[in-house]
């Protein structure tokens, strides 16, 4: 035993003397993963990152994600302006669709699990017809028909036996469905109450067809915007009509919170969070989607990582809507995967992948990406400063970089435009400068092409937006 001992106690002995400690890309190495699960959901939708990416862009993208810890991949099929696309004439639906079961392809290839994302009563822009509308009411919204009425229903499993039966012709196995009922879905129909019921005996449905052509499919659920009552009347019709077959529930964490709620769940069913990537800190001040540049939460998800352990969450999904979260996909699957301990060396690991840092600039790097946490709060001139130091002898920008330069441009501009006064030659012409270094991330850096529903220009959400394009109006 002793002849054992002698070599390791010489070896930490040198290692004190010499100062050495393994860093985050040792630890890496033997990561423990504090969340089994750990999902990036990246839909292709309303002219987002996913939806214009060609296909070796999405392969790099899945295979830096997988670099950083995720394990599993999901998709919806937005059908907002889509036909069927397993009817002749719809070019758009067929396109999408394709895109689709290519990126699955890619995620497959590179060992992540593939999930299917699914609203039940979601369809196709040519099945809502009039006769078969959903009552849409409060969270109720979207292309949708009323489950409750037989032709309506048998659309919607038609729809998804379609999907189904495509992707295992093309090769792509589901391990799993996950549901939700709402942001697209619903019906405040009379038939079709209380909706979390209605939409409960649907999933099953449309499960038992999955299981068809993917053995092994799980249901894994999203609780994006359910209610507590909704929980606990959901809890008691699985236990009672298909015990043990939601195995995970992705819970919602509200923004500006850090942890979900203590709620109902079936038998058998594991705690998991659906996790907001996509803005910025507790305090998002319009810094969401990609408005204003790329986000970074740093400390609000390093907090969200720590808090979800401690409540006996299993399984995170990160909700991503575009390659402005970059960073805060590295964030959420490094610190969930064990990769490392704090966000702090996540960044620093980011920067020097990414940025070109060595060991001396990459703290300097995270310092100042987490400023941009609250960046209505960044001294401009001081954060400008700190840039340019970091620059100087930078190797070339990849896209990572430069998506946080123009960041700095955008917020100067702002303040030069200010929120309130007249639309002075000075002030408008600060405000052109500010929507071309908007175009410039969104077309030069991220190659966005035409953003619909939230995610346009109109939605940008600076201060002196509305005041301007009353002025511009005139």
């Amino acid at each position: 035993m002793k002849t054992r001992l002698l070599p390791l106690c010489c070896l930490l002995w040198t290692c004190l003397l010499v100062g050495w400690a393994p860093g985050a890309e040792q630890r890496a190495a033997a990561a423990k993963p504090l969340f089994e699960t750990r999902t990036l959901y990246a839909p292709g939708h309303f002219g987002n990152s996913y939806e214009v990416m060609g296909e070796y862009e999405m392969r790099r993208l899945l295979a830096e994600a997988v670099y950083w810890g995720f394990n599993r991949y999901a998709d919806w099929f937005d059908m907002e302006d889509c036909s069927d696309p397993f009817r002749p004439g719809d070019a758009l639906g067929q396109a999408m669709w394709r895109r689709k079961k290519t990126n699955f392809r890619s995620a497959q290839a590179l060992g992540l699990k593939c999930d299917l994302v699914i609203t039940p009563n979601h369809v196709y822009v040519n099945q809502c017809l009039p006769e078969l509308a959903a009552v849409a009411k409060g969270r109720i919204f979207g292309q949708l028909i009323c489950p409750s009425k037989p032709k309506a229903r048998a659309i919607i499993l038609k729809n998804y036996q379609n999907l189904f039966d495509d992707l295992a012709a093309a090769g792509i196995h589901l391990s799993a469905i996950c549901p939700c009922p709402y942001d697209f879905g619903g019906c405040a129909c009379a038939k079709c109450k209380p909706w979390i019921l209605t939409y409960a005996q649907l999933v099953k449905e449309i499960h038992a067809l999955a299981k068809r052509r993917h053995p092994g499919v799980e249901i894994r659920s999203i609780g994006w915007w359910w209610q507590p009552e909704e929980h606990r009347l959901y809890a008691d019709w699985v236990n009672r009509a298909m015990p043990g077959q939601d195995k995970m529930l992705f819970l919602h964490i509200p923004y500006g919170r850090t942890t979900v709620g203590d709620v109902p769940l079936p038998n058998g069913c594991r705690r998991g969070a659906f996790v907001h990537i996509g803005y910025s800190g507790l305090n998002r001040s319009g810094d969401i989607y990609g408005h204003l540049g790329p986000v970074v939460a740093a400390d609000r998800l390093q907090r969200t990582v720590a808090e979800l352990k401690a409540k006996g969450v299993t399984g995170v999904m990160a909700y991503s809507e575009g390659v402005f979260d970059d960073v805060n996909k590295a964030l959420l699957a490094g610190l969930s995967s064990g990769k490392f301990g704090t966000a702090d060396e996540v960044l620093e690991a980011y920067s020097k992948r990414y940025f070109g840092a060595d060991n001396e600039s990459a703290p300097r790097w995270a310092r100042w990406l987490k400023a941009w946490e609250s960046p209505f709060a960044v001294d401009t001139k001081k954060s400008a400063a700190e840039l340019a130091q970091l620059l100087q002898d930078a190797p070339p920008p990849t896209w990572q970089r430069r998506q946080w330069e123009l960041k700095q441009d955008l917020f100067r501009l702002n303040e030069q435009i200010g929120p309130k006064g007249d639309w002075t030659p000075q002030r408008l012409a600060a405000a052109d400068k500010f929507w071309q270094v908007h175009e410039q991330i969104q077309r030069g850096v991220w190659g966005l092409t035409l953003l619909r529903h939230g995610f346009g220009r109109r939605a940008t959400g600076v201060p002196w937006q509305r005041s301007w394009e009353k002025y511009m109006a005139q």
